[in-house]
Parts: C-alpha cells; structure tokens; sequence
C-alpha cells in the first residue's frame, strides 16, 4: 500500500487550487476536474477520518505544487503524476462519496468548463 505523502498537505492552499482548477480546466478534462473537486470536497467533511482526509489534502497540495515528479507543462506527460495521485486518493474516498459530493462536483465541472446541464456528460460515473 503507498504510504501517504504527508509533506504534500503543507502545499495545500485553497485559493491556489482554485486558480489552477480555473487556468487547467479545458487542459484536464471532465474526470481529472471531477476528482479535484470530489476531493476538495470530502476533504472539508468532519464525518470522514483525519488520516483519510490528510490523505485528500495532500493529493491536492500535490496538484497545487508547480513542481512535481514529472513537470506539468510536458505534453501527454504533464499530469500523469498528479492523476496517478488522485486515483489513489479516489481510491481511498470511495467508501466516503455521497450523492450530494457527487451532484456538487458534476456541477462544479460543468461550471468550470461552461457547459450547460443538458449537456453533462455522465463519465465521471
């Protein structure tokens, strides 16, 4: 099992993340986009166990980190790292997930990628 990167959470920063989220939204895609913000958002909820939550925390502050194992702005390459990271904390959080957590992040991606509800895609399923 990957041991939690703690060292990341410190990298965390709420503005930080969210002006990243903005200037990548149409480079990352529906899913990448959707993990972020599933993770953001399970990360401020108290119901779910410190450790998990660290676990969340450091995963975005890794994101937010411009430089990380593989530097983002390589073609194809940039954010296989930071997805890789994700997957694993999604892994973690599944247990975890609500259907409001669900709605909020369908609708958060959907904002950041102006489309209209009509047209959600439901691959983040």
């Amino acid at each position: 099992m990957m041991q939690i990167p703690e060292k990341y959470s410190k990298y965390f920063n709420e503005r930080q993340f969210w002006q990243k989220l903005k200037k990548l939204s149409g480079k990352l895609g529906s899913r990448m986009l959707y993990y972020l913000i599933v993770l953001y958002e399970m990360m401020k909820d108290k119901r779910i166990p410190v450790k998990t939550r660290l676990l969340f925390v450091a995963a975005l502050g890794y994101f937010i980190l411009p430089s990380d194992l593989v530097a983002d702005f390589l073609p194809a390459l940039g954010y296989t790292d930071d997805l890789a990271f994700l997957t694993y904390a999604m892994a973690s959080a599944t247990d975890y997930m609500t259907p409001e957590i669900r709605e909020k992040a369908r609708k958060k991606v959907d904002q950041l990628l102006k489309r209209k509800p009509e047209d959600e895609h439901k691959e983040e399923d």
